[in-house]
């Protein structure tokens, strides 16, 4: 299996519009990157009937009209159609990315098989800080590479290693006395 790292950024278009009657219905924006052979990916995450109802490539249509039930929304359930990003081409590829906030986990299956890439994987997501200003960080990141167990990448803050409850009990112990 190959590693994989997806990072997510929060739409601030989100709801805008683009044309008489055409509205952006993307809430999160991003990127799922493989080092090895390097590839790079695009995701937009939109509700599930969004995603489902409006594919926007021919091949998208088509695994869409394989699916034997309509999806319908979930609260809390993104869904994305994946495109590959070479050297500033867009182009769509066989995958789809499902994000499930109720549970923090992103689901990807990647089918590219011009450029040898099938995987599937099952990501724990995690929310991210912003520690340097003026530095474009991410909202969520989900990666099964093992250099972000430990030690910490500046910013996830050490939340892949409980940094939050670690937080709160130095809070407990020093500010709270």
């Amino acid at each position: 299996m190959k590693e994989i790292t997806a990072r997510l950024w929060e739409n601030k278009m989100y709801g805008t519009t683009f044309g008489k009657g055409q509205y952006r219905k993307a809430i999160y924006n991003g990127t799922l990157e493989i080092p090895s052979p390097y590839a790079k990916y695009l995701v937009d995450f939109e509700e599930v009937e969004a995603w489902f109802h409006f594919p926007k490539s021919p091949i998208h249509t088509e695994m869409a009209a394989r699916l034997s039930n309509i999806p319908t929304n979930e609260d809390g359930v993104l869904m994305s159609w994946i495109y590959r990003y070479e050297n500033g081409v867009k182009s769509a590829i066989e995958g789809y990315a499902a994000l499930d906030m109720n549970y923090s986990r992103i689901t990807i299956q990647i089918d590219d098989s011009s450029h040898g890439i099938n995987e599937y994987r099952e990501l724990p997501v995690r929310g991210c800080i912003a520690r340097i200003p003026g530095k474009p960080t991410p909202a969520l990141i989900a990666t099964s590479q093992s250099e972000l167990n430990s030690p910490q990448k500046p910013s996830t803050n050490g939340v892949f290693a409980g940094g939050y409850k670690q937080a709160l009990e130095n809070l407990k112990k020093y500010a709270i006395q």
